[in-house]
């Protein structure tokens, strides 16, 4: 009788071990765990006006966890939100990049106030997005405006940094989460015709 019963006590011990080692490993999570969505104040604009989005980033998962919370660069990495132009042919149309990139020393703790927020099961953080097409030399048409979420890839991070992030007590989100939408650029047309099946 009592054989059956230690069995059991290891098999146990073994399940509580095996947890245990997944919890430490498990850090970071896919950003399957969130949605990602943004929305326009109109579907319009004159040229040379602001086209003015919001971007959300809803926690789908059932465990809390980290989000970015920032659309500014934090130098020296990309945004983890931005977004840019798609035109009819499909081209990628980024702003101009000229200003300088001071890199700031700061600690992981420092860093991740400024860039993360915890977000419960169910729970969401807005912000906005402002595209400037003059920035982007776009003429009057219609445009994709593409968004992307990008989370914190833990190659970056060294053994020192992972372990001040374990002591967040929470994971954080990585990989990259897209969303799209359509808008159009009134004003004087262009000597060229635009293509409008977008």
């Amino acid at each position: 009788m009592k054989r059956p019963s230690l069995n059991l006590l290891f098999v146990a011990l073994c399940f509580l071990l095996a947890a245990s080692t997944v919890a430490k490993t498990d850090l970071f999570v896919s950003s399957a765990s969130v949605s990602f969505r943004i929305v326009a104040e109109k579907q319009s604009y004159e040229a040379g006006d602001e086209v003015q989005l919001e971007y959300r980033i809803t926690n789908i998962s059932n465990i809390p966890l980290y989000v970015p919370q920032q659309w500014a660069v934090t130098c020296p990495t990309v945004p983890h939100i931005w977004a840019w132009f798609e035109d009819s042919s499909g081209n990628h149309l980024v702003p101009d990049s000229t200003r300088d990139c001071v890199q700031k020393k700061q600690s992981i703790q420092e860093r991740m106030t400024k860039e993360a927020v915890l977000l419960k099961p169910g729970e969401h953080v807005s912000g906005p997005l402002r595209l400037d097409p003059k920035s982007f030399h776009l003429a009057p048409g219609r445009y994709r405006v593409e968004a992307s979420m990008t989370g914190w890839s833990e190659e970056t991070f060294n053994a020192e940094q992972r372990a001040e992030l374990e002591k967040m007590g929470h994971p954080f989100v990585t990989g990259e989460a897209p969303d799209s939408l359509t808008i159009i650029i009134t004003g004087d047309l262009p000597d060229h015709p635009v293509d409008h099946r977008l």
